[in-house]
């Protein structure tokens, strides 16, 4: 009888066992990959991170949050554009609507002129004409070299003549030619001034006398010498020398002793003078019309001196620098311009176009000259706005 084995034979292991161990094995050594990948990942979201933390630190917007998120450089390309266009604006020459007085800064993309714009916001007035072509006349890059005094104190050469002159802007016609002429920077302002006088209605205004040189000047002042010792009068009761030229009505003429001067009486239908105690020719003889008194002519002195009040020996008239002018619309030079429109407006608006009114009225004590409407002198608009506003003369600037 056969011996029974009690023990359960071994299960037969399958074939592909070892297969699927070496595939489980293999499996488990790729997995830490995944981290690798997740590190990747955070580093990247980190950065994203970073850059819009650096974008809100900066101040973007958040459109500008979104685009440098996705990169550095357009970020770097929006801060240069925006700083472009704020440059573009301040070359403009724009001023804020809430700004007041402009600051001494302020300046034209050449860094050297203040800009028109700026220059309306200070004195409160615009231009009416296109100042592009003129700026650079009425506001040079020299122009302390205009402000300078011509005057008995300050004489000229017998030789000095400008060396830029040209033919000057609204010339009178008929006027001699050796009076026709400016500085080349002060014409071109003139150009503007007269320009913008003309938008305002004063379109008649000419130039009768610009440049005049020593010669020129010296047969000039003659010639008001000549003629004003033989035409004016002094009264001694009044103290006073008439210029006739100017004041005619300050004289008449009343009959009298052709003899003795003395006043006559009609007797019978006779002229008779009691002074002489007869019969007497007739004559006439000028007096005061203030005080009655008789009148007399000058003497060279007291003629000198008069004439010294509007016109100037050779060497010392402005005219020989040739930047300034007599400029008006009446047959001659009066002053019956005086209170025009024209005369007022000019004086008013000069200093816009860089001009003053060289010897404005109550200043002969300064300027030695009196009141002449008509004369414009150079100095540029810095110089020329700051003797309008504090209604100084050019005398009184240079001290």
């Amino acid at each position: 009888m056969a011996q029974t084995n009690n023990q359960r034979a071994p299960r037969p292991r399958p074939a592909n066992t070892a297969s699927k161990s070496g595939a489980k094995r293999r499996r488990k050594r790729k997995n830490p990959n995944n981290y690798l990948y997740i590190a990747i990942s955070l580093i990247f979201v980190f950065m994203a991170l970073a850059t819009v933390l650096i974008c809100i630190m900066v101040g973007c917007d958040e459109e500008t949050q979104s685009e440098a998120e996705s990169s550095e450089s357009e970020l770097t390309s929006v801060i240069i554009s925006e700083s472009e266009s704020s440059t573009a604006e301040s070359s403009s020459g724009s001023v804020a609507e809430d700004s007041s007085i402009p600051s001494e800064s302020s300046e034209t993309t050449d860094g050297k002129l203040q800009s028109v714009a700026d220059y309306e916001k200070l004195i409160g007035v615009e231009y009416a004409i296109d100042m592009t072509e003129y700026e650079q006349y009425v506001c040079p890059e020299n122009e302390k070299e205009f402000v300078f005094l011509v005057n008995p104190s300050h004489p000229l050469s017998s030789d000095f003549k400008p060396k830029n002159l040209v033919w000057c802007t609204s010339m009178r016609e008929g006027r001699p030619e050796g009076w026709s002429y400016m500085d080349a920077t002060a014409n071109k302002a003139l150009e503007a001034f007269l320009a913008e006088a003309a938008y305002y209605g004063f379109d008649d205004i000419t130039v009768t006398s610009a440049y005049r040189s020593y010669n020129s000047q010296a047969s000039i002042y003659k010639r008001y010498f000549d003629n004003d010792i033989k035409q004016d009068y002094v009264c001694d009761t009044c103290n006073e020398y008439f210029d006739i030229s100017y004041f005619p009505e300050k004289v008449t003429k009343v009959v009298c002793c052709n003899a003795c001067k003395g006043e006559l009486t009609e007797i019978d239908g006779e002229k008779f003078c009691e002074s002489c105690m007869s019969v007497a020719d007739e004559g006439k003889k000028a007096v005061c019309a203030k005080c009655g008194g008789e009148v007399r002519r000058p003497t060279e002195a007291e003629t000198e001196a008069h004439v010294l009040t509007y016109s100037t020996k050779p060497g010392t008239s402005e005219h020989q620098s040739g930047l300034c002018c007599d400029m008006h619309n009446l047959l001659y030079t009066t002053s019956a311009f005086d209170n025009t429109p024209e005369a007022i407006w000019l004086a008013q608006n000069a200093h816009r176009f860089g001009f003053i009114l060289r010897y404005p009225p109550n200043t002969q004590h300064i300027t030695g000259i009196k009141h002449e409407s008509w004369h414009f002198r150079y100095v540029g608009r810095t110089a020329a706005t700051e003797i309008f506003q504090k209604g100084i003369t050019l005398d009184e600037y240079c001290e």
